[in-house]
């Protein structure tokens, strides 16, 4: 690319990381299921989820810089079917995060014992972002407003591998922010009103997007 594509994306790039570091540092479904993770599964399981969301979220910036939104927003079938997939794995991860929050506490001794797969983590942490049908257009709105219409691929795809870096520091931080010894204890302390909440905010999250309409 040349220094007159560099000066004239240049201001539309930084704005882009700025707004997209900032959205996905905020709590949200994926963050607050990492979090989660971090405190009750360990480190190991909380990176691995946080590299699913990170894979999820690139899958969609790369459709988005492509320009196959587009058939999303044609496709009211398509953009019907998305919805109820991500939907129904949120309520998933709703039942899942209420049954644990009614559970008895176990004791952490038993709880570290429980098998954990890291590619299952991994998995659950890219279908957040794949079964999301609001992310493609958050991603299509994102490019436009900061690059037009106008920037050429490589600047864009530059664009979501920033952005993916980005979202890497993020949530990977807090996998291990939330790992540790401390963070753990208070999640023991505090496991059922934990989940109650974390619950509540995944079956919030369905229904906002069960009931997403295509802009």
């Amino acid at each position: 690319m040349t220094a007159d594509l560099w000066t004239q994306y240049l201001p539309g790039l930084a704005l882009i990381l700025s707004i997209f570091t900032i959205g996905v540092a905020s709590p949200g479904p994926a963050t607050l299921m990492i979090m989660g993770t971090a405190m009750s599964r360990g480190r190991p399981s909380a990176v691995a989820l946080s590299l699913g969301v990170v894979t999820g979220s690139m899958f969609w910036g790369c459709f988005a810089a492509f320009g196959f939104v587009a058939a999303i927003k044609a496709s009211a079938e398509l953009f019907t079917a998305m919805k109820l997939a991500g939907g129904c794995y949120l309520l998933y991860l709703a039942f899942k995060s209420w049954r644990s929050a009614m559970a008895r506490e176990k004791p952490q001794q038993v709880q570290a014992m429980q098998p954990v797969s890291i590619r299952r983590c991994f998995v659950q942490g890219l279908l957040i972002h794949l079964t999301n049908p609001k992310a493609p257009l958050v991603w299509l709105a994102t490019l436009s407003v900061g690059m037009g219409n106008t920037a050429p691929l490589p600047l864009l795809m530059l664009t979501v591998l920033l952005c993916a870096f980005m979202a890497m520091i993020v949530f990977v931080g807090y996998a291990f922010l939330f790992s540790t010894m401390a963070a753990s204890r208070f999640y023991m302390s505090f496991r059922r009103p934990f989940d109650a909440v974390l619950g509540f905010l995944f079956g919030a999250a369905a229904i906002k997007i069960l009931t997403a309409r295509i802009a």
